[in-house]
């Protein structure tokens, strides 16, 4: 490499040439920025990782336009979760827009085309440079000291990326650090050829035992497929004090598969184990200091329950690239300030990490839930599975049905209002029961967003077009509502359940979290004084009326008592948001009442398309639909279903002819006309609503 003839025009200097450095490189070289990549290793090189991506990396690596250039990736169609002692469930990935899909690229070949990407955008690559020191410090960081090809380079930029590992001596130096080793893991790493019949799916082993084979520990294993009879096989610790027996946990994880899984009975090692650190200490509150940035495993990015990172250090590198530009374009004095970037990141990521950190600390109520529920796909356990081995697929959009398209002008005041509403459920569930932090959560571009009671209480206030300051706590109530039915539901009768055996451990957890979710609710709804406090009173009662009928009725099928008892008890939980919106736009009191009687009759026909889609097998709430799940589109309870769902949405667009015309208007007749979709399925042509 030969040194530029200028060292002191650089906008940003990136340390670290991994995954998260790279794609932070190439984004600032696209946005025209200068920007100087440094990596103290020569590219190709291998580091110790699992080597797989998530569907979320893979569509920023094709965003970045390196897919075609991973000649040796291994695709994979979803994760395979084993769980000790309870066998294995499979979890394909949805493919709507043709990215559904994961891979598997040996880091040797992943990192180099990454660096490649970054050159070619019109980044400057220094390998074999180490970063000795930031010049500045935790008051205000002003560029980098490196040592390259026997020189020592003082680089002064507005900017640092700091993307140099778990260890990071940048953010060390910083003051970035946490103190606390708890936030430690450790990971090691394998690969082994001539292993038979591997499936194109990412094995995740939850979770592992220590070598007394008594003590369950806060781990994981994996085996990926690389291609050509070749897998990753490794284990990752997140608990310090056992850090010295990583060793001996991945040799007995692989002594296991050679003595109990077919598939390695002719398994032999190519190459030595690695190991590797895992943070596992983000916190937006040390993501950065002025004039420097974290991203990646220097920030702590790393599942702490699967190990995975790249999609992470992807993500974090592209965000702290658009910050610096960012900041650069509006002249910002000074160094580049990250505060813009940790709140993108706590936005993006909170909920997931802290849960991480509580499962360090108190793992065993995380581990033991997750193994109690395994087989269980009713909404509070399928959701808690899906936001710990899921992130990348549980955000708002896994709670009820996706909402259509506002009108622009309502959906710009939509989208102001649910980031204000997401607000208030991060800030009252983070402490306590963080997993829940991203159910609140909305896209740019409402992507994700669905028919929650928010979503209507929202809409009906602007049928009266007063914008009432009380709006964005009465819609978090109403949310938290909804979660907490949702708990209540997830619990089961131990002495007469049917379906999966019931566990105290899962039944605990629910009424904890119901009981939980419910007095953050009556706290949110007492801003809005007696009134207000009465209305939910009284929807709690019919609610829990409804709930205990329903256990006396037995499980719902079609069009017997026990369906009807659902709806109804859902027609409740819609009801009292429309009613509140109304009031809280300023309709005039008919209006109010037919927002309710909409509110009513879209509860049950989302609660009776729910039923429909149990029974043909296409829940939400679970991973793949279990073999003999579905039934055909002529049995008599899709009929029925089907039928009842026509009739109670009829019946909502009915009541909305005394509601002013408008795009709110328009919005809630959409949401009230559900789509049904059909696919084959094991018994014939199967129904869905959507």
């Amino acid at each position: 490499m030969m040194v530029p003839d200028r060292l002191d025009g650089f906008d940003a200097v990136v340390v670290g040439a991994g995954p998260g450095g790279a794609a932070a490189a190439y984004r600032l070289a696209v946005l025209g920025r200068r920007v100087l990549l440094v990596d103290r290793r020569e590219f190709p090189r291998d580091k110790c990782c699992g080597d797989g991506l998530t569907r979320s990396a893979v569509r920023l690596l094709a965003d970045m336009g390196v897919l075609d250039e991973l000649t040796g990736a291994q695709r994979v169609g979803g994760v395979r979760i084993r769980m000790r002692g309870r066998g294995a469930r499979d979890f394909h990935y949805e493919d709507p827009d043709g990215t559904g899909y994961g891979m598997v690229v040996p880091r040797l070949e992943l990192d180099a085309v990454l660096c490649r990407r970054a050159v070619s955008a019109g980044a400057v690559l220094w390998t074999g440079a180490r970063a000795t020191g930031l010049i500045g410090g935790g008051a205000g960081v002003h560029g980098v000291r490196i040592e390259y090809e026997g020189h020592r380079f003082a680089l002064r930029a507005p900017a640092v990326v700091a993307a140099d590992g778990a260890s990071s001596r940048l953010a060390h130096q910083a003051g970035l650090r946490s103190p606390d080793r708890e936030w430690t893991g450790f990971a090691a790493r394998g690969y082994f050829t001539e292993v038979t019949d591997l499936d194109e799916l990412l094995e995740i082993h939850l979770p592992l035992a220590d070598v007394t084979d008594r003590r369950v520990l806060p781990s994981y294993g994996w085996v990926f497929p690389v291609g050509d009879g070749t897998a990753n096989v490794g284990v990752g610790l997140f608990d310090p004090t056992h850090r010295e027996n990583v060793r001996l946990l991945y040799e007995r994880f692989v002594a296991d598969l050679a003595a109990t899984d077919r598939r390695f009975r002719a398994a032999r090692p190519a190459g030595p184990m690695t190991g590797a650190p895992l943070r596992l200490d983000f916190d937006p509150s040390r993501c950065g200091v002025p004039g420097l940035l974290l991203v990646g495993d220097a920030a702590g990015l790393v599942s702490p329950f699967t190990g995975e990172g790249i999609s992470f250090a992807l993500e974090s590198g592209l965000l702290a690239a658009d910050r610096i530009d960012a900041a650069l374009r509006h002249a910002e004095v000074g160094p580049v300030d990250p505060a813009p970037y940790a709140r993108q990141l706590a936005v993006r990521q909170s909920g997931y990490f802290e849960t991480g950190r509580y499962s360090v600390r108190r793992y065993l109520l995380a581990w033991r839930v997750l193994d109690a529920t395994f087989d269980d796909d009713r909404p509070l356990f399928a959701l808690c599975r899906r936001l710990a081995l899921f992130p990348d697929g549980a955000r708002a959009g896994v709670l009820l049905d996706p909402l259509p398209a506002p009108a622009p002008e309502l959906a710009r005041h939509l989208r102001r209002d649910l980031l204000a509403v997401g607000e208030l459920l991060a800030g009252c569930v983070r402490e306590d029961w963080p997993m829940f932090v991203r159910l609140g959560g909305v896209d740019e571009d409402l992507s994700t967003l669905s028919l929650r009671p928010s979503v209507l209480l929202l809409v009906a206030a602007a049928v009266g077009g007063r914008e009432h300051p009380l709006r964005h706590a009465l819609a978090a109530a109403v949310d938290l509502g909804l979660l907490a039915g949702l708990a209540v539901d997830s619990a089961r009768d131990e002495a007469g359940s049917t379906g999966p055996r019931p566990t105290p451990w899962g039944n605990r957890f629910a009424v904890l979290v119901a009981d939980f979710l419910l007095a953050r609710a009556y706290e949110f709804a007492a801003q809005g004084g007696g009134p207000v406090v009465a209305e939910f009173a009284e929807a709690l009662t019919v609610a829990c009326e409804g709930r205990a009928l329903e256990l006396r009725a037995g499980p719902p099928s079609g069009s017997d008592a026990g369906g009807a008892l659902l709806a109804g008890r859902a027609a409740v939980a819609f009801e009292l948001p429309c009613r509140l919106g109304g009031r809280l736009g300023g309709a005039r009191v008919p209006v109010v009442n037919a927002l309710a009687a909409y509110g009513r009759e879209v509860g049950a026909a989302h609660a009776l398309g729910e039923q429909l889609r149990d029974l043909t097998g296409a829940s939400r709430w679970g991973g793949s639909a279990r073999p003999g799940a579905a039934v055909a589109h002529d049995d008599p309870r899709v009929i029925g279903l089907l039928g009842l769902v026509a009739e109670h949405a009829q019946r909502a667009r009915e009541a909305l002819r005394t509601v002013p015309a408008g795009p709110a208007r328009e919005l809630l007749a959409r949401l009230a006309t559900p789509e049904l979709s059909g696919r084959e399925g094991p018994g014939g042509r199967v129904m869905s609503v959507t």
